[in-house]
């Protein structure tokens, strides 16, 4: 669908699309010939389309690297969500995004302009993980990867549909809507806005349509986004929970016997070390990420800037690093099963089941402990 807007002297036509549809595409194309805008939009950034035109944003992918830096959780989410999306895309034979490609490859071959003008993905996605509790993010998780329902994706058009699903989202995760819908809309409102033209056509998800609509109209736009509001209890129990383990073994060996104090510290050590390797089998990553897996947990338990799930899966893809086909692989796996099979797969549930086993062996130790000290 679309819809045409004027801006004082400038016309802008913002077409609606379903990210796995066929027609989406041949739309896309049609409206851009039709129209021979001075300027062609994308909802895309430099990364995404780069990844798009070449399929390579796996197969390029230092892997040891990213997790270093630490965007072990960043990889993991962005492959779950494209899984996702592929899944819709099945049985339109369509690789999710290909529809916003076309917009890029009809303005070239027009010899037309065209800009991006998405926030970075790397940006939006930490903004996102961010803005949710752990709680939020483990429904998140759960509702995307049990989701098999079948839909007629030209249907994701519909304005009542697309309405509906909005509406849920703000429902379910509020902060999450802001961050992908409302954010993202302020962006690229600014953003098309900054480019020289008469005439343009904007390329965008459905879901943004009517929002970017309403931000092009405004006078005014304020896109220096808020840092996420709300007590930030991820962080609290980041650094409070380690401070009190610390705090309670010592008590234990000061104050109450050095053999209670003993106790503790082996039960701290074995259920970290026990719950973390359960994680790296689960992931069924290498005996040698096993191993590590139970001698970091402990250690990196108590540093909340270094992770057990880091450490791991940094082990896994140093130790036993994804063949290049493995990492062009990942790009086309089309259910979560599928990651147990592909090494660039196992190395990122790895980072995820031991980041789980060892935050709840930190919560359970910090109980048994509690209870010695109560």
């Amino acid at each position: 669908m679309k819809k045409k807007i004027q801006l004082d002297d400038r016309e802008i036509t913002v077409v609606g699309t379903a990210h796995v549809s066929q027609e989406s595409k041949e739309e896309v194309r049609k409206t851009i010939e039709e129209e021979r805008p001075d300027t062609v939009c994308v909802e895309l950034d430099e990364n995404r389309l780069k990844s798009l035109r070449e399929d390579s944003g796996w197969r390029d992918l230092d892997v040891t690297e990213a997790i270093r830096e630490g965007n072990g959780k960043l990889l993991l989410l962005n492959l779950i969500l494209s899984i996702y999306q592929r899944q819709l895309g099945l049985e339109q034979g369509m690789k999710p995004g290909e529809e916003l490609l076309e917009a890029v490859k009809t303005a070239e071959d027009e010899g037309l302009d065209y800009a991006l003008v998405d926030q970075d993905i790397n940006v939006t996605l930490n903004r996102a993980i961010s803005s949710l509790s752990l709680w939020d993010k483990m429904k998140l998780a759960a509702s995307l990867m049990v989701s098999g329902e079948e839909m007629e994706v030209e249907e994701l058009k519909e304005d009542n549909l697309i309405n509906t699903l909005v509406q849920q989202l703000e429902e379910e995760f509020p902060e999450l809507s802001r961050v992908f819908l409302n954010e993202r809309n302020t962006y690229m409102a600014k953003k098309i806005l900054e480019e020289d033209f008469d005439s343009a056509v904007v390329v965008v998800g459905a879901a943004h349509m009517e929002g970017l609509i309403e931000e092009l109209k405004k006078e005014s736009r304020d896109t220096d986004f808020p840092d996420v509001k709300g007590f930030p209890w991820m962080k609290a129990l980041s650094y409070g929970v380690p401070a009190f383990i610390i705090a309670g073994l010592a008590y234990s060996f000061f104050q109450i016997g050095f053999a209670t104090g003993v106790s503790a510290t082996k039960f701290w050590i074995l259920s970290n070390g026990i719950l973390a390797m359960l994680g790296a089998i689960i992931a069924r990553s290498h005996v040698s990420t096993w191993i590590v897996s139970f001698l970091a947990a402990p250690l990196t338990s108590l540093d909340p800037a270094l992770g057990a799930g880091m450490v791991a899966s940094y082990a896994e893809a140093k130790l036993h690093p994804p063949t290049v086909e493995e990492l062009e692989d990942v790009s086309k796996i089309e259910s979560y099963r599928e990651l147990w099979n592909n090494q660039m797969g196992r190395i990122l549930l790895t980072f995820g089941f031991v980041t789980i086993g060892s935050a709840a062996a930190t919560f359970i130790s910090a109980g048994y402990i509690a209870s010695l000290i109560g």
